[in-house]
């Protein structure tokens, strides 16, 4: 692996041992590249408590096995004030110098507005869409009847946010705080097209990317999904999980101020994985600063079971309040969800819940996909095993095998299908069944790591089709000028010459 890392930070992690410490962590060959997130919480507990020395900060949060393994020093004196944890670390030669970001660009612009366009839960009409809006104050506008701080994370945000009826077929124009958008949502039953990808990551705040700079994911990414959606024979664009591994919030901005606005006038989902729950991935490496899934769930403003009860989300389980710690996660009902666009049926659903607390609302989307009659019905989650948060009857292949055989579900059963991540692999796991999107950038130490692709699902001609366009594989080839420049030229559907065909079965 150290050959592709090119930098010298790496001769520190690569000796960072993980001997003694519980199997599901120890396995995880990329668990040495978290150092820099485990200075940060460490050096943080100093900050609180100037009578810990680092190593018992360390060990007060973190297996001792990782304590003697970072190595720090038995003196360490706090500097300038001003000073911030990451100064700390930096000096401490645990978090490389790329790792301090740019501002949050919603807290430069005093009028910055981020829109996200989703579909609303599929018994509340075929016409409902969910407008939401992330910005540094609240939002001006007739649309949103709900408008809020965010509440227990990323709480220099604002949230606004409501239902809104569109006609199926024509475009709907949205003008929200200066932003210019076009709707569609086409026909119920119509063909469409969509990117499903998962695990991007283009930074190094706490977790290092391995590939962030030799694939240029930042720009790459973008540029790619900012060159589909400028045509418009791609309709739903989705994320499964650990959304750009950030626990503060201001690299996910970042990331989504480089969307355009026709990318972001499309239907937008996402489900939460292990990263976006925990940063340093499993509740047992919990930290204080965790988002626990908060932030993710304001930032993506979707529709999701909770708004059953009227608010958008469930607030009621504070995550610095009773039971403080790492399981003290918001309920399911604020990421599952339920939905429809043209002829393909959605159901996201988040592995860190069991399928206890969720089994209900499998039979509610079941019950609601019998009358909806999708071509397809796809199943979205992150977890493709169990571990790091994760219970054995939650994983996605495991949901989806428990689904099948539900009364509710199972006259569906030839029409379901499944996508995740975790793995860092894309890869078609079951042929015209499941399918992984899990390489965008970090690496897994197994064949298929170490790649960048994009899967586009295509419904088109009564056909469920899955093609696959391979960006770049570390140290073999980078196809991305000649994808790119073929995508802007004539559209992702124009270019499935370059693609490779993972699925192609009748609907």
């Amino acid at each position: 692996m150290v050959k592709h890392f090119g930098m010298s930070m790496l001769v520190v992690l690569v000796g960072v041992l993980f001997s003694s410490i519980n199997a599901e962590i120890a396995e995880k060959d990329f668990v040495p590249f978290y150092q820099c997130s485990f200075c940060l919480a460490t050096v943080d507990k100093v900050l609180l408590d100037q009578q810990l020395s680092l190593s018992k900060a360390c060990e007060s949060l973190f297996p001792s096995s990782i304590c003697n393994d970072m190595s720090f020093p038995v003196t360490f004196t706090v500097g300038h004030k001003s000073a911030s944890s990451r100064d700390h670390c930096r000096v401490l030669n645990k978090c490389p110098l790329e790792s301090t970001l740019p501002q949050d660009p919603l807290v430069l612009s005093s009028n910055a507005a981020d829109i996200r366009i989703s579909r609303a839960l599929g018994s509340k009409g075929y016409d409902k869409v969910r407008v939401s809006v992330i910005s540094n104050q609240t939002i001006a506008s007739s649309i949103f009847g709900f408008q809020a701080q965010f509440r227990y994370r990323w709480t220099d945000k604002y949230l606004s946010t409501d239902i809104i009826s569109v006609t199926p077929g024509q475009k709907t124009h949205l003008s929200i705080a200066g932003n210019e958008l076009d709707i569609f949502l086409p026909k119920e039953g119509a063909a469409v097209r969509g990117v499903i990808i998962a695990d991007p990551c283009f930074q190094s705040e706490w977790i290092f990317c391995i590939y962030h700079s030799k694939f240029s994911m930042f720009d790459h990414m973008t540029q790619l999904l900012n060159a589909i959606f400028s045509h418009e024979d791609t309709d739903y664009w989705q994320i499964l999980g650990d959304n750009f591994y950030d626990q503060a919030g201001a690299a996910t901005s970042i990331w989504f101020n480089a969307i355009s606005s026709a990318t972001k006038s499309r239907f937008f989902a996402t489900v939460p994985g292990n990263h976006d729950f925990w940063v340093n991935f499993s509740p047992q490496l919990y930290v204080p600063k965790d988002q626990l899934g908060n932030g993710f769930m304001q930032f993506y403003g979707q529709d999701v079971i909770a708004s059953a009860k009227g608010a958008p989300y469930d607030f009621s389980r504070d995550p610095d309040g009773a039971g403080k710690g790492a399981e003290n996660l918001p309920t399911a009902s604020n990421y599952f969800f339920y939905n429809k666009v043209g002829n393909v049926g959605f159901i996201g659903f988040p592995g860190a819940h069991s399928f206890a607390s969720m089994e209900s609302y499998f039979n509610e989307a079941c019950t609601w996909a019998q009358v909806s009659k999708p071509g397809t019905l796809l199943l979205l989650g992150h977890w493709n095993s169990d571990g790091d948060g994760c219970d054995s009857d939650a994983t996605v292949p495991a949901i989806y095998q428990k689904i099948v055989a539900m009364p509710s579900c199972a006259p569906l059963a030839s029409k379901i299908r499944y996508f995740m991540g975790h793995k860092l692999c894309n890869i078609a796991t079951e042929a015209n069944v499941g399918f992984m999107v899990g390489a965008q950038d970090m690496s897994d130490a197994t064949s298929c790591g170490g790649a960048f692709g994009i899967p586009i699902v295509d419904t088109t001609g009564g056909r469920f089709k899955v093609y696959y366009f391979p960006i770049a594989q570390a140290n073999q080839f980078d196809n991305y000028n000649n994808i790119l420049s073929c995508i802007q030229s004539s559209g992702v559907s124009g270019c499935y010459h370059l693609a490779t065909l993972w699925a192609d079965i009748a609907l």
